[in-house]
């Protein structure tokens, strides 16, 4: 897929190349030149007109016309290639609708050809997202009447947006930036974060639209400063924010004439201004607020309710809401949007600059995807780690991807949770349902607030306790922290009851909206750029999320970009039909749908539900730019409109801007917000630029690439033990030799001494894992790697002493550090991960990249690396501090930059690769000895560290560069199967057991333990727990909700060898 997206950037691109080149070549090689070589006589234009045309009149139109044309075509594609590059969508031309359409999507398809790169020039152009005034959705069909909830109280935010100046983020904005133009002192984002709560948990994740209370932008004393002119400013605009009055643009006019503008001109008038203009904001005093309170904040008015009669307004009672201070239960699925409790000051470390790589598209509401896509990423990094071959690890992700992943795993690690128990209350709703015979509500829209479940219904409904409704029984809510089985009977496999609820929004009070589009005809109008990405996001979210498992989605003309995001799901056609009709398949399938309804004499959910009938009740969605047109799409529009709740069909369309059209209308402004006029929302919405879809479908389609790979080399290391190994602690390839060329040379040795047939007899191994993880080794290379480590055997004894007078870091189980410095009584965690990443960079970590990699500024990196200094302590080798002065760390004289070095810290994780390739090098009793001193440092998964840390972003640099964290689990693995291997053939039973119970700790998803622990239960005589393992946890074992999948080529020959095991195979 990725191959043929690549195909498809190159054909635009040669498309667009013979438009702009290759037209007018062609023209001026026929000889129709655009400029004539003299002007015609009036004789001539008379003769013309008068005289019978010859051809010379119709070329000459000919000619004409495709100059024109060409002049036409060329503009609008280096407007909209200017738009793209400056990101701002392009101005719409009247009466040139269609060229700057074509223009837009052959730019678009071109840019596929280009390597993904969603940094932070794809922030600049994501969906943006901000607070914005919501209310229940009251109709969302054309057939169905909802009811809109009263605004919630205010808030300390809302209050202090009353009596404060307010700014409203544009695209590419970042704290830091509009406190330079804003404030005139970048260092005061402090003080817009204080008047923002929101934003103050996350600062690095502000979003387009978001209204942010501002502090007194202009006081006594602060010097002028400048302000770079944005699309749709004027002066007095400006000067209303800038000043506080309009009427003071003369005052920037003066201040700015003579300010050089880009390519050197000044302002000569001040109603002409142009995008990229520096004007000059003069200082001036701050007036007092009027008596009585300020301005309000300038966000836009509530979209009136729809004039048609629908029922009361829900009892929400302001006095029923939350404190704006409560702890939420379960996060409210959005980066943004979950509160937290209150923490002490003194535990708050400050992230002073804006994460460079996070993609806005997977935050605020987007986290619900973030989350569905980390669920789906981790099952295929499971599946991956099941198919690993021993000295092998998994491919890591392309360079380009790090963005992604990290943004998928920091903020999905949040929302992820809240993915999960929506959906579990959801299903433990239908099983309710069904056990009582109930139809299942007709369920509008989801709104996850940071305290409650909200089912906004279609019609009234009652629900059981613990529901809570209001009375007119459209609007019930649960605390997610509600028991599951007060909700529900836990019905195994029971089908999600609303598999096309989508995300589309953010509300005013960090409330993520979801609305039920199943049987609904939807349009997106307004802004394009921003169609596009929303339903770029509604097809990725469908694609993934757990409720919409068996979901057909169908995109023809949008979101090309995802095709292999879960081909399970998603299928992108060719618009002009060559692969396929997919509209005529849904019409179909939803006709035969209607037919079962009818069979069944109920609707799709409740028939979901309680699993009426033989056959599934899939769902299926069609997104289609209605740029191409289709006969057959109009007749499925028609069928789902007229049979409400009967088709299990949704339909999308984007049109752009397109007034008066039919269903549900779902309008996309230039701002990024989303309304749905008769319901009275109006949301930050959702969506997912090109970048963003395109990045996210490689990060998924990578984690289904199952190939060996060999673990990497620092290649840059020639001192020391490390000149000797991989990065998982295993001796290098170009340091062994061959098992069986050498097996009878006695200046060789080889951890498994006895034959090839003596282990596959007795473990669970074939021949080639013996080869790569216990090949032959001469004695000089044992006697090289002891020289390079001198030191190995009283680090470790320091290492078990409980009074070690070495400072000592564990990653392998739960992250920790102990020291012999000045104790730490806050911020443990957070120093524990910036002593961990310093520590584990071989040539140590400089002041900008400690900063750069926690989001900090190098004020801060400098700070806390004095208290990580003081928390270490002194080193006892050479009594000066172990993370020494920068300039003189021995680090420092190799990279010739001062750096941050630790030295003599204890650290599990080398110890463990250090034992690892001596025991290697060793071979024999010796070096079992010494992996089996390695496996004895193994206290569970590496790098487990505290979730808190997680949900704040923290080790997200463990997913760049080499995967140091994966290189240990399969480190741990690789060395455990050797000593079970060994065990198992010299029949010692305990160190069998002991090593593979090990492996399974530290990497329970690998296939490699499940295996070694089959081979020792049946060594042990105990052939029904191996019967257990083999059948339950490797022949049955799935890591998704389908089928079990094939079994791995080494399982399936390991369990053809070893019948004897069991005769129990899948069942």
């Amino acid at each position: 897929m990725r191959t043929r997206t690549r195909l498809i950037g190159l054909l635009a691109t040669l498309i667009l190349l013979g438009i702009v080149i290759g037209l007018p070549a062609t023209l001026l090689a026929l000889g129709a030149t655009p400029i004539p070589r003299s002007l015609p006589t009036l004789d001539q234009l008379r003769s013309a007109v008068t005289t019978p045309d010859d051809g010379t009149l119709a070329l000459g139109a000919i000619k004409v016309i495709a100059w024109a044309s060409w002049i036409i075509l060329t503009g609008s594609i280096l407007l909209e290639i200017t738009a793209r590059l400056r990101r701002l969508p392009a101005p719409r031309i009247p009466g040139l609708s269609v060229p700057q359409g074509a223009a837009r999507r052959l730019v678009t398809a071109a840019l596929l050809l280009f390597v993904i790169s969603p940094a932070s020039a794809t922030i600049a152009t994501a969906t943006p997202t901000s607070p914005a005034s919501a209310a229940t959705p009251s109709a969302v069909s054309t057939t169905v009447d909802r009811a809109p909830t009263t605004s919630p109280a205010p808030t300390a935010a809302t209050t202090a947006a009353a009596t404060k100046p307010t700014y409203t983020v544009r695209p590419g904005d970042t704290l830091t930036e509009i406190a330079e133009r804003e404030l005139g002192d970048s260092e005061r984002w402090h003080d817009i974060a204080d008047l923002n709560p929101a934003v103050a948990a996350h600062p690095d994740l502000i979003r387009v639209g978001t209204v942010l209370v501002m502090p007194s932008s202009t006081p006594a004393g602060v010097s002028s400063h400048t302000y770079v002119v944005r699309k749709g400013d004027t002066l007095s605009g400006i000067a209303e924010r800038e000043l506080g009055d309009a009427d003071k643009y003369p005052l920037i006019f003066e201040a700015s004439r003579n300010t050089v503008q880009p390519g050197g001109g000044h302002l000569v008038d001040p109603d002409v201004i142009d995008v990229g203009q520096t004007l000059t904001i003069p200082a001036t005093t701050p007036a007092p607020p009027p008596a009585g309170g300020a301005t309000a904040p300038s966000t836009p008015a509530p979209v009136p309710p729809p004039s048609a009669p629908r029922p009361a307004r829900p009892d929400h009672d302001p006095a029923d809401r939350e404190p704006a201070g409560s702890v939420p239960v379960v996060p409210a699925g959005a980066a943004q949007a979950s509160p937290r409790p209150a923490a002490d000051p003194a535990e708050v470390v400050e992230a002073a600059t804006p994460a460079p790589w996070a993609l806005a598209g997977l935050t605020g509401a987007g986290a619900i995807l973030a989350g569905s896509l980390l669920t789906l990423l981790r099952r295929r990094r499971r599946t991956q780690f099941r198919n690993r071959r021993p000295g092998g690890t998994l491919a890591a992700p392309a360079p380009e991807l790090a963005p992604v992943e990290k943004t998928v795993t920091t903020v999905g690690g949040q929302s992820a949770p809240t993915v999960e128990r929506m959906d579990d209350i959801l299903r433990r709703l239908a099983a309710a349902s069904c056990a009582a015979g109930r139809p299942m509500p007709v369920l509008a829209a989801v709104e996850l607030t940071a305290t409650h479940l909200v089912l906004h219904l279609a019609d009234p409904a009652q629900l059981p306790s613990p529901w809570e409704g209001t009375a007119d029984g459209m609007h019930w809510k649960i605390a997610p922290a509600t028991p599951l089985d007060l909700i529900g009977p836990d019905t195994p496999d029971q089908p999600a009851p609303y598999p096309l609820l989508v995300t589309i929004g953010l509300g005013d009070h960090e409330q993520v909206w979801l609305l039920n589009i199943e049987d609904l005809n939807v349009t997106i109008t307004g802004d394009p750029t921003y169609g596009q990405d929303f339903a770029r996001y509604l097809a990725a979210e469908v694609a993934c999320n757990p409720w919409s498992a068996g979901v057909q989605v169908a995109c023809i003309g949008v979101a090309a970009e995802l095709g292999s995001l879960n081909p399970d799901r998603i299928h992108v056609y060719d618009p002009a039909g060559t692969d396929g009709d997919p509209i005529a398949e849904f019409l179909a399938d939803a006709v035969a749908t209607v037919d079962r309804v009818d069979d069944a004499d109920t609707d799709v959910t409740t028939a979901r539900s309680h699993q009426v009938g033989s056959d599934a009740w899939p769902a299926r969605l069609l997104l289609a730019d209605a740029a191409n047109p289709n006969p057959a799409l109009d007749h499925l529009i028609d069928l789902v409109q007229a049979q409400t709740g009967r088709t299990a069909t949704a339909v999308v369309v984007v049109v752009g801007p397109r007034p008066n059209v039919d269903g549900v209308v779902l309008h996309l402004t230039d701002q990024g917000r989303i309304t749905l006029p008769e319901a009275g929302l109006d949301l930050v919405a959702v969506g997912l630029t090109s970048d963003e879809a395109l990045g996210c479908a490689s990060l998924l389609a990578h984690g289904d690439t199952i190939t060996h790979i060999p673990v990497p080399v620092d290649e840059a290391a020639t001192q020391g033990w490390r000149a000797y190994t991989d990065e998982a602690g295993a001796l290098r390839a170009d340091h062994t030799l061959a098992r069986h060329d050498h097996a009878e040379d006695p200046a060789t040795v080889t951890l498994l001494d006895e034959s090839d047939e003596t282990y596959l007899q007795a473990a669970a191994t074939t021949a080639e894992d013996l080869q790569a993880l216990a090949p032959r080794v001469s004695h000089d290379v044992r006697e090289d790697v002891e020289a390079a480590d001198p030191t190995l055997d009283d680090d470790l004894a320091m290492w078990r002493r409980d009074d070690s007078a070495l400072p000592k870091l564990v990653l392998l189980g739960p992250v920790r550090a102990t020291t012999r410095g000045k104790p730490l009584t806050k911020r443990k965690p957070y120093m524990t991960e910036m002593l961990a990443f310093i520590a584990l960079r071989r040539l140590g970590a400089t002041t900008d990249e400690v900063a750069d990699t926690f989001g900090i500024t190098k004020a801060k990196a400098r700070d806390y690396v004095l208290t990580i200094r003081q928390w270490l302590g002194t080193n006892p080798r050479t009594h000066d501090y172990h993370l020494p002065d920068a300039r003189l760390a021995p680090a420092a004289a190799i990279r010739d930059v001062p750096v941050y070095q630790v030295l003599d810290l204890l650290i599990d994780a080398d110890l463990f690769r250090r034992l690892r390739v001596r025991g290697e090098a060793r071979g024999g009793h010796e070096g079992i000895a010494d992996l089996r001193a390695a496996l004895s440092l193994v206290q569970g998964r590496p790098f487990d560290y505290p979730v808190e840390r997680e949900q704040g972003g923290g080790w997200a640099w463990l997913l760049e560069g080499d995967r140091i964290d994966e290189h240990l689990t399969v480190a741990i693995v690789d060395v455990a199967h050797v000593v079970t291997t060994h065990a198992l053939a010299a029949g010692d039973l305990r160190l069998a057991r002991m090593a593979a119970e090990t492996a399974a700790l530290a990497a329970p998803y690998e296939e490699i333990p499940r295996l070694d622990l089959a081979a020792v239960a049946a060594a042990e005589g105990h052939y029904a727990e191996a019967q257990r393992i083999i059948r339950d946890d490797i022949c049955n074992r799935t890591d998704d909700d389908n089928a079990p999948p094939e079994l791995p080529a080494r399982t399936e020959e390991i369990l053809r060898r070893r019948q004897g095991w069991t005769d129990t195979r899948a069942s």
